[in-house]
């Protein structure tokens, strides 16, 4: 497909993520795949300046052919659509039994050329080429000239203004058109024959022999672009001559990890780029970006490889420009929505802050229902949620959230008679239902695309979340032949005209995060975890379990958990996931395996060199590292294995201090802690000033009377080894201190200013005891007596 071409007039009518990128200094390294998501056969064409526009295949969806802008290659964003219909047959429509998933529009290309700008896209379903026109690629309108079915076209405009379609299946072909581009003029002619393609291959055995055209001219000469896929993976071919019409010779542009089919773009600053893309399991083809450098007349990507990052000028933020978080409220629907095949726009409105679907006919199952509503899902892992009303449903009618694919699965309401149910469906078999009160629910899919899984939830108040089903594998088939997508939807089973209301869809990272595009709702910040949102003094000590409260929109998660289950015994931040579990100490965060990550917001008193102490717990072969404001301050930090009797397998109940000289800057920041091997725990980490300082809190043995404290475990009780840290007391004024028992249970909260401390957890507990009272910003441990 061609795909690189000049814009001369400016049309910038929507607001982007991102900022010029032209003679801007490189400040993100971007990691591959750079959109990750279902984003197959992109082709991309450069505008004025540093506007560039992307066009890709979505296949049965309405719209169709989605065009994507950027301004600095690194975030995407959909400003319109080629097409609203593709055509209005029973395929299109749902009709008559019939569909056209894995047909509908394919392989589309864009090119800009004296004023216009073209796309190309060919349909299976009407067996024709499509192109269409238009002076303003994101306003319209478009004219749509229908030409002969041409596999995976491109179009290339000559010096001349001679206007040509290259496709091709097996073999590379060339036909030019009418000056008025309504049809072919004259015959076709092979560029790329089967012995070329194979003298370049280097076989004549293929899965695919060869498509996906491509084709650029540069420095006076042509180079076509072609998809081969044979030996270990897909491969991109690049063939050139100084001819059109004939004369080629090829090699072999990429052969790696199966990243092939796209062509190369040059930047306004003069940068080479390759695009390319992968087919990827469940999330589907996800595209790649790499460098690309000239050597003796050839394009070559830089390396030899798909590059595991590269730098751009912004960093990607997971899932921005794919998918919005959306609460109905408005008059149109954002363009990040398709829906799955033509809908019938009689039987859906948003009306009253709801997305309304209402049933049309009886269909039975979700796979030949009308109006079901889709967004993209996107890796390496998100969650959508939603929740629907059923107070206008009808008997029979089934609507919830699907995970949309061949092998879909998905959780709903399921009305039956007068009530109602929760019911979990893998394709059009109900394996689960739960009898519930009153006539909505809330429900949510996790997708995890680094294990192809997704996970199904259910919850009566949007706080405490049930997992329903199975844990659904996610193939990529090639029926649908597109990733899996989230879906609102409602069908019926027995009777039509009912009605199902959605207050709202969110998706994010994970179902506390929620990604909100076109200003719908303004982002808001993450924030520290204490009763006055501010951030935790350094030189201080925080406590590892009052990670940020996360906040919403771009940049909102401030941690990241393996799982949606909290592993541990304590409620403490509840809803979060995160492993918690209670000690004599207090509230520990356990079971951290590698990759995953917890951030705090501190205020640093002043720049300079800090002695880093952590308070950690592990059987071995463990460790972390810490980052500010997304730059690495410590290499990794190995945690030592406790020391464990004859008789322990393990021990994770005996705390130790390791510690590592840091720099900080001065003023507030975002300090994230990360770990970067499986399997320890962590109480709390703390910041002394200056280089190799004394630890402030020194862990000591709690039956040890040597250490100058009164035992915290009584001398009888084996199975007390909780490190407590030397006790001293903070005379810095008045600050919140919650009271646990010595089983770690948290029993309320005092207030004090540490020298009337005894007295204030006296009259708090009003019982004889021994209590661990631990300062909620931060600080030393309090063993209190109350006798």
């Amino acid at each position: 497909m061609g795909c690189f071409s000049a814009f001369k007039k400016v049309v910038a009518t929507t607001a982007l993520i991102g900022s010029a990128f032209v003679g801007s200094a490189v400040a993100a390294s971007v990691s591959n795949p750079w959109i990750y998501s279902d984003v197959p056969d992109l082709c991309i064409a450069k505008g004025e300046g540093d506007n560039y526009y992307m066009v890709s295949t979505t296949m049965h969806y309405a719209p169709g052919v989605p065009i994507m802008k950027s301004t600095d290659l690194a975030n995407w964003r959909t400003v319109n659509y080629a097409y609203q219909t593709l055509t209005n047959s029973d395929n299109m429509n749902l009709n008559g039994g019939k569909n056209a998933y894995g047909k509908g529009s394919w392989a589309s290309a864009i090119r800009y050329f004296k004023g216009k700008w073209y796309i190309l896209t060919p349909s299976y379903t009407t067996n024709k080429t499509h192109l269409y026109i238009t002076d303003d690629i994101e306003n319209g309108p478009f004219t749509e000239k229908l030409l002969p079915f041409y596999h995976d076209p491109s179009i290339f405009f000559d010096d001349d203004d001679k206007a040509y379609v290259i496709y091709g299946g097996g073999q590379l072909s060339i036909v030019k058109l009418k000056s008025d581009l309504s049809g072919p003029d004259g015959g076709s002619t092979v560029l790329v024959n089967e012995s070329l393609r194979n003298q370049t291959s280097g076989t004549s055995s293929y899965i695919v022999a060869l498509e996906g055209a491509h084709m650029e001219k540069v420095n006076g000469e042509y180079y076509l672009f072609g998809i081969s896929w044979f030996g270990p993976c897909r491969t991109e071919l690049v063939f050139r001559s100084k001819n059109l019409m004939g004369g080629y010779s090829g090699k072999i542009f990429l052969q790696n990890n199966g990243v092939a089919q796209g062509s190369i773009f040059k930047t306004e600053g003069g940068k080479w780029y390759g695009y390319l893309f992968r087919d990827s399991g469940g999330i589907g083809r996800i595209p790649y970006l790499m460098e690309v450098e000239w050597k003796d007349g050839w394009p070559t990507v830089v390396g030899g490889k798909a590059p595991a990052t590269l730098n751009l000028e912004n960093e990607v933020d997971p899932g921005y420009g794919m998918v919005t978080s959306d609460d109905f409220d408005g008059s149109e629907l954002p363009l990040e929505w398709q829906w799955n095949h033509n809908p019938d726009n009689s039987k859906w409105a948003l009306s009253d802050g709801k997305l309304k679907i209402t049933t049309g006919r009886v269909d039975g199952k979700l796979y030949t229902a009308k109006n079901t509503l889709t967004q993209r899902t996107y890796g390496p892992k998100c969650s959508g949620r939603t929740l629907v009303n059923g107070k206008d449903m009808k008997d029979g009618d089934v609507a919830g959230l699907v995970a949309l694919a061949d092998s879909l699965g998905f959780v709903a309401l399921e009305k039956n008679g007068n009530s109602f149910e929760v019911v979990y469906y893998e394709r059009e078999f109900k394996l689960k239902s739960v009898p519930i009160n009153g006539n909505e629910a809330y429900f949510r899919i996790d997708f995890d695309f680094t294990r192809d899984r997704a996970n199904f939830y259910y919850s009566l108040d949007e706080k405490s979340w049930t997992k329903i089903g199975n844990e659904l594998k996610l193939p990529y088939t090639l029926g649908m032949f597109v990733g899996y997508r989230f879906g609102l939807f409602n069908f019926a089973k027995k009777t039509a005209g009912g009605t199902a209301a959605f207050d709202w869809f969110k998706v994010g990272n994970d179902y506390n995060d929620e990604i909100y595009l076109d200003g719908a709702v303004e982002p808001v910040p993450q924030t520290a975890h204490n009763a006055t949102q501010t951030a935790w003094a350094i030189p201080g000590q925080i406590e590892a379990e009052d990670f940020d409260d996360p906040g919403k929109g771009k940049g909102g998660p401030s941690y990241s958990e393996g799982d949606a289950e909290n592993h541990g015994d304590s409620d403490y931040r509840e809803g979060t996931g995160v492993d918690l579990y209670a000690k004599a100490t207090g509230v520990i965060v356990g079971y951290i395996q590698k990759d995953e990550w917890l951030e705090y917001t501190i205020n640093v008193s002043k720049a300079g060199d800090y002695t880093l102490f952590a308070a950690v717990a592990s059987d071995g072969g463990s460790s972390f590292k810490l980052s500010l404001d997304g730059e690495d301050i410590t290499e990794d930090i190995a945690v030592p294995a406790a020391k464990k009797t004859d008789s322990e397998e393990q021990n994770f109940d005996d705390y130790s201090k390791v510690k590592a000289n840091v720099v900080l800057p001065a003023g507030e920041h975002i300090l994230r802690f990360t770990a970067t091997a499986d399997w320890f725990d962590i109480d709390y980490f703390n910041f002394a000033e200056g280089k190799d300082a004394k630890d402030p809190a020194p862990i000591v043995d709690p039956k040890d009377p040597e250490q100058g404290l009164d035992p915290v475990c009584p001398e009888d009780d084996e199975d007390c080894k909780t490190g407590i840290a030397k006790i001293q007391m903070n005379f810095g004024g008045v600050q919140n201190y919650r009271v646990f028992d010595l089983k770690g249970n948290m029993l309320g909260m005092i207030r004090s200013n540490g020298m009337d401390i005894v007295k204030a957890t006296r009259q708090f507990v009003k019982s004889n005891g021994i209590y661990i009272v631990k300062p909620t910003r931060g600080g030393m441990l309090h063993k209190i007596t109350v006798k």
